[in-house]
This record gives C-alpha cells, structure tokens and sequence, in this order.
C-alpha cells in the first residue's frame, strides 16, 4: 500500500524551545493512525507541525505527502473554529466555496447522516451555541469531510466529550474511514479509544516517541515500560 505520509527524523517546536525531538513515521494510505500520550507529551505539535498551522517551526527532518492530497483538521474545541451567532449552513457553504466545491445539499444532509446529525435540515440551520458539544464535534469532522481531504488530522476530537459520547464519535470516524476510504491520523491521550480506532499506534512522551507500529503488537506486547504502565490505566470506553 501506498505510503501517504512520511516523517522522517522530524524536531519542531515553538520559537527558540524544542518540543518534539527525532520523530519518525509512516502512514499508508487509508489506514487509522493514533499517536497516544499524555498533555505535554508533543502530540499536538507533531500534529500542528504537519498541517502547519499554530506557529510551530520546523528545525530538523522532513515531513512528505503527496502534493495532491489535501490535509483536512478536525480541533479539539469546534466552538473556536466556528462563528457561534451563523448557521452551520451558512458557514459550510463558505467553507466549499473557498475551496471551490459547490455545495449540494444531498451530499451535505448524506454526510450529516453519516455522523449521526439524522436530522440534517436541522442541524444545518442551527448555530453552534445552539447544539451540545457532541452535536457540535460531529459538525466540525463533516464540514472538514465535504473539503475531501486525502488525510483526517484529529485533534484530542474526544477529550472534551463524555465517554458515551466519545464512542460514537469513534464509530462515526471508522465509518468515514469505510466509506471513504480516509486516512485518520488522531491525537489522543486516552489509550481506550486508540485501541478502538488504530490500525498503526505511536506512544509518544517528553516530545519523543517512545514506539510505533501495528496496534495489536503495541496493545499485546509494548516494549516501553511506559505503554506498560498506560496500558495498566487503560478506561473502558463505551461504544454505540
């Protein structure tokens, strides 16, 4: 399968400070990639580094995709993405718009659904403050799925959620990744749901990351005492 992105002895951080030393990676394309650790760990500058947003600068390595794949981010908080007084529709339009896709509105209501929103016609004429903060994620990975991005970019999706909530979220996501064939490169803190959603894990701390590789090796026989001891503390996570 064809490697979708690469990474590649990779140091980046935010002015003078180093945050993430010497990573390397590679995801293929349409595979399920969580990198896993706790806050402080890197995770999020790595993620931040690789769609190049959030004033991270790269000192060191290369990070290689494909130039006609698009990056798609999903944020942590959604509210911050959104303008909280405008319809979902109004902005989803903009959104296509700016990037040149028409908005048809059976494709948007098909997507929606997909994630859960069955009640499309609703949800896209409500407006953030309007809808729970589940409702609210859900909006923020559609309008970045109708952009069609070749590779999903999760940031901490789940953190902000209740755990019931939080599985649905998951489920919705491996349904993209089955429709859609989507890469999903996810960041998380909580091993539970990288063990749902991962086909590759990366377990990541103090900027470094520490193993890598298929998840059942990682789940069933990681080699850091560190992924021992997170794997001790793993949550059960509820799923739909």
């Amino acid at each position: 399968m064809d490697t979708i992105l690469r990474i590649n002895n990779l140091s980046a951080g935010y002015g003078d400070e180093s945050v993430i030393n010497d990573i390397s990676f590679e995801v293929e394309a349409g595979k399920r990639v969580c990198i896993v650790g706790e806050s402080g760990s890197g995770k999020s500058t790595l993620l931040k580094a690789i769609h190049g947003f959030g004033g991270v600068i790269k000192t060191c390595g290369s990070i290689e995709i494909p130039k006609d794949i698009l990056l798609g981010v999903v944020p942590q908080n959604p509210g911050g993405s959104f303008n909280p007084i405008r319809t979902y529709k109004a902005q989803i339009m903009e959104a296509l718009k700016s990037n040149n896709i028409d908005f048809k509105i059976d494709e948007v209501e098909k997507t929606l659904r997909i994630l859960g929103l069955n009640d499309a016609k609703r949800a896209l004429a409500s407006r953030p403050y309007e809808l729970s903060g589940g409702m609210n994620q859900r909006m923020a990975i559609a309008t970045t799925m109708l952009l069609e991005p070749g590779i999903l970019l999760c940031d901490e999706v789940t953190s902000a959620l209740d755990v019931k909530t939080a599985g649905m979220v998951v489920e919705q996501l491996l349904e993209i990744n089955k429709l859609k064939g989507t890469t999903i490169l996810m960041v998380t803190h909580h091993l539970g749901i990288a063990s749902k959603m991962a086909d590759y894990i990366g377990i990541m701390k103090s900027g470094r990351m520490l193993e890598y590789g298929p998840a059942k090796e990682i789940l069933e026989n990681p080699q850091n005492e560190y992924t021992k001891n997170l794997l001790k503390a793993v949550p059960r996570l509820k799923v739909s």
